[in-house]
This record gives structure tokens, C-alpha cells and sequence, in this order.
């Protein structure tokens, strides 16, 4: 019986946790490579850059440097700077990758629009 009570508990705080409205554009119960690869695409456009800090905390990505391969080959125009990151304690953290995007439509879609044009 207290396994019923358990999972109905759960239940209940789950349905009342979850609202009923997207509050995020970003889907964070898919952790696809796919789905991470979107979300710093997105990030990136809207801001212009992120740090592999940013990314995991904001995005849940946690291997941000793959996702930025794949957005390169995807064609998207990105670099990396080294930075110093402060942690919340106050210590410096060097050579922090920094993303920018420098070109935000893909190589390839510019290509295909001045060979239509």
C-alpha cells in the first residue's frame, strides 16, 4: 500500500509541478545531440556568443565543444576564444571557451542563395 500512496504522491507533484504553459522556447526533456545542438544554435543567435560554462548551466549541454562541431559542420561560422571565468566562490578560471558566432546564417544557405540570385 505505501507503494500506491508513493506513486500516487508522485504523481500528484508532478502534474502540479509541471505548468501548464511552455515557459521556455527550449525543450529540456530532450537531451538528443540534436535537440542540445538547437539549443546553442539558438543561444547563439540571440546573444552572439556563450561560454562552455553558460552552456551547461543555462542549457544543460554538457559537452559544449561537440555541439559546436556540430554546428560547424553544419555550416555556421563560429570561434573560440580563450577566456577567465569567475566562479560564484570568486576563483578565476583561465582558457574558458568562449563561442562566438560570427555568421549567423549557414555557409552553405549563403552559397545556394548567391548561386539562385
Amino acid at each position: 500500500m505505501a507503494n500506491n500512496e508513493n506513486t500516487k504522491n508522485k504523481g500528484v507533484a508532478a502534474s502540479t509541478a509541471t505548468p501548464k504553459t511552455k515557459t521556455t522556447k527550449y525543450n529540456f526533456k530532450d537531451n538528443s545531440s540534436t535537440n542540445q545542438c538547437l539549443k546553442m544554435r539558438d543561444w547563439l543567435i540571440e546573444k552572439g556568443n556563450i561560454t562552455t560554462t553558460q552552456a551547461r548551466e543555462h542549457l544543460d549541454v554538457m559537452s559544449p565543444a561537440a555541439r559546436i562541431l556540430q554546428l560547424k559542420k553544419a555550416g555556421y561560422l563560429i570561434i573560440k576564444i580563450n577566456d577567465t571565468w569567475t566562479s560564484e566562490h570568486g576563483i578565476n578560471h583561465k582558457g574558458v571557451a568562449r563561442y562566438v558566432l560570427t555568421q549567423i546564417q549557414p555557409v552553405e544557405a549563403i552559397n545556394n542563395s548567391e548561386v539562385a540570385a
